[in-house]
């Protein structure tokens, strides 16, 4: 029999913090109380499950790192998570980075991923697919779904940046009065296609220009001192 896969990317709303960080800021890192933050993570993931489950939620690096959970014990530190346990909750958080889920239904193996442009360009997606590969996944199987992000009119880039890419990334950048933009989410599907993944799914939500997340460039447009992650989870049931 089939087990349930259940995942969601949060919005910022329906949590307990306050000020800039409302509500549901769910940013370890953040300089927010920290007792609201693990409130809030406890919040999301009673909607994930309602079973006591561990929720693992890596330290980020904007690398390329995914790492198999098998100890819930281990602190990870790494931008991607794969496992085919069903005692946990994978999590990772963003505020314009883009959060990928992934999930075989058909062998019950579940991965998320945190990335921004330095993850990938450098494979943090083709890494969680081969560690999804490892425990039995295949291609045709993956589903891949990408979540709110910063998207390609709001995330203007240099032009050393542009000038810096591989030719066939080239493509997804463009240029518009004097202005570099790039568009991530398009570069995430390609590389996905290109890893043999065809079952894509993009939310296509705008975290810059949606009042309903974090983003890490709305808020420094603000001038605010800090600001809060969304949190994105996904569970086998």
């Amino acid at each position: 029999m089939k087990k349930e896969i259940k995942f969601k990317f949060f919005t910022k709303n329906n949590g307990v913090s306050k000020g800039i960080y409302k509500s549901l800021n769910c940013g370890i890192n953040s300089k927010d109380d920290h007792e609201k933050v693990i409130s809030n993570i406890a919040i999301a993931a009673n909607s994930i499950s309602k079973k006591n489950k561990k929720i693992i939620i890596p330290t980020q690096l904007h690398s390329n790192k995914c790492l198999l959970v098998k100890n819930l014990l281990k602190e990870y530190k790494c931008d991607a998570l794969v496992t085919n346990r069903n005692d946990i909750i994978l999590g990772i958080t963003t505020a314009d980075c883009i959060p990928i889920i992934l999930y075989d239904s058909k062998s019950s193996i579940i991965g998320i991923c945190h990335a921004g442009w330095r993850g990938l360009f450098s494979g943090v997606i083709q890494n969680t697919i081969k560690k999804m590969r490892c425990l039995g996944s295949h291609n045709k199987d993956i589903n891949l779904v990408i979540g709110p992000c910063i998207r390609k009119k709001s995330y203007e880039v240099s032009e050393e940046f542009i000038n810096e890419l591989i030719p066939k990334y080239r493509a997804f950048s463009s240029i518009s009065r004097d202005k570099y933009y790039f568009d991530l989410p398009q570069l995430a599907a390609f590389i996905a296609v290109e890893c043999g993944i065809l079952k894509i799914h993009d939310m296509k939500q705008n975290t810059y220009t949606s009042n309903n997340y974090f983003s890490y460039r709305e808020s420094k447009k603000k001038k605010f001192q800090d600001y809060g992650r969304n949190i994105n989870m996904i569970s086998i049931n």
